[in-house]
């Protein structure tokens, strides 16, 4: 197997795991049981490796990284928009009549 083989599988299962969090993550108050830190983290990583590789000319880490980078932010903004309806239904619970 050359390394391209090898390089065009590791992008494929890379990409692939993330897509059930994805998934997951489309309707409200599905982002509780994920801590932000972590995601962002990701978030941070795959920037970094994205970087990494379009400096280096490795165009397929560079093109994986960004798509996990994107699937990352994407869950990202979904913990904020489940703690921003969150609170905003807290405050309409609360607030008397």
């Amino acid at each position: 197997m050359t390394p391209d083989v090898f390089a065009s599988v590791g992008f494929i299962l890379s990409v692939v795991s993330n897509l059930p969090q994805v998934y997951r993550v489309r309707n409200k108050n599905t982002t509780k049981d994920i801590h932000p830190l972590s995601v962002l983290i990701h978030v941070v990583c795959c920037a970094v490796w994205s970087y990494y590789g379009y400096l280096l000319k490795l165009w397929i880490l560079c093109l994986e990284s960004f798509l996990v980078f994107l699937c990352w932010v994407y869950i990202l903004l979904a913990i904020a928009r489940d703690r921003i309806y969150e609170e905003a239904k807290q405050l309409t619970i609360n607030t008397p009549p």
